[in-house]
């Protein structure tokens, strides 16, 4: 492999529902209750859709009320930048190490995220990524769109000039899965724990699952 294309929130930067706690915060910034009767299918769907532009992800929220969409993605941001000064934002354990064995068995890293640049350069300052990432993207430098669209990955290729089947893409949500499938990846990896199960990162078209990022040299047969 000559490249590999890792999701941001939920593979290298552990969750453990910060960012559904940031979700909440951007509701409750456009008056919506989030212990109302309508919150419940609110949450379903936020969770079956968070690894997609955040921006995106409210709109459908808030029935494509862009106006209120921004305000709630202002909190949003604000609630998970609060959060990286504070220390709450930390790397999956074990990330750190399979990104330096990647980047030292020669294999360029290319982070990708949903979210605004200024929150994404955030995070990955406290998650201590910027020296093992070789490139960092987010919807706003591909026009706007996330992933499943696979733009995120194609301009990962682009930067690094990789062929599509020489890249591995890994994610916990099958919208990865679906965007690795769809730019063509030559081996798409789904990662247990996160937004999805295996049997959805399977049925995505995941070409292998693993238990966590931290497994990835591995599977690519390189040393840990």
């Amino acid at each position: 492999m000559q490249l590999a294309v890792l999701d941001l929130a939920g593979t290298t930067m552990a969750d453990d529902g910060l960012v559904l706690e940031a979700m909440r915060a951007g509701l409750r910034a456009c008056r919506v209750r989030v212990d109302g009767p309508c919150y419940p299918a609110l949450d379903r769907q936020a969770r079956a859709t968070m690894d997609r532009s955040t921006l995106t992800v409210f709109g459908e929220l808030l029935d494509g009320d862009m106006y209120r969409a921004r305000r709630g993605h202002a909190a949003f941001t604000e609630f998970l930048t609060a959060a990286a000064d504070d220390g709450r934002v930390r790397p999956v354990p074990g990330a750190p190490a399979a990104l330096d064995a990647l980047r030292d068995a020669g294999v360029p890293v290319a982070l990708i995220c949903g979210f605004a640049p200024a929150l994404r350069d955030r995070l990955v300052v406290a998650l201590g990524f910027g020296a093992r990432a070789d490139m960092v993207l987010c919807p706003a430098e591909v026009g706007g769109r996330g992933l499943p669209d696979p733009d995120l990955v194609h301009a990962a290729l682009r930067r690094s000039g990789a062929e599509p089947a020489q890249a591995a893409v890994a994610g916990d949500a099958t919208a990865g899965i679906d965007a690795a499938v769809r730019s063509g990846a030559g081996l798409a990896v789904g990662v247990r724990g996160g937004a999805h199960g295996e049997p959805r990162l399977r049925a995505a078209g995941a070409d292998a699952v693993i238990d966590s990022v931290a497994d990835l040299p591995a599977l690519l047969g390189l040393p840990g």
